[in-house]
């Protein structure tokens, strides 16, 4: 596919991620969503976790992978596993996160630039 057919998003409430998810599916792409840098410190796990869900439970039809950003904190990045997060990202890569990830069908990825 090319680069055009997954645009990276910022999105960073459900106006933002319902507007997003409208315009792929109009437009045919499996969109990137990207939280603001450190999402999870301020906007919480749980919260993080339910945008998914809507998301996928209000557009089944739309491909789309959404990726919160943990910063450096492991414990931020446990949370959103633990809250469903399957895709997250973190300013240093981190090793064992990636293997908890990898165990819990979940994968760390370096963010989009």
């Amino acid at each position: 596919m090319a680069a055009m057919d997954h645009p990276v998003i910022l999105v960073r409430d459900w106006k933002q991620t319902e507007a997003a998810l409208l315009a792929a599916r109009a437009a045919g792409t499996a969109p990137v969503l990207l939280t603001p840098e450190d999402a999870a410190s301020f906007y919480g796990a749980g919260y993080l976790g339910a945008l998914q869900e809507r998301a996928r439970e209000e557009f089944p039809d739309v491909a789309f992978t959404l990726i919160v950003d943990c910063g450096d904190a492991p414990g931020y990045a446990l949370a959103c596993l633990r809250a469903g997060v399957r895709t997250l990202s973190m300013r240093t890569w981190n090793d064992k996160i990636a293997d908890i990830a990898r165990q819990m069908g979940a994968e760390l990825v370096r963010r989009p630039s």
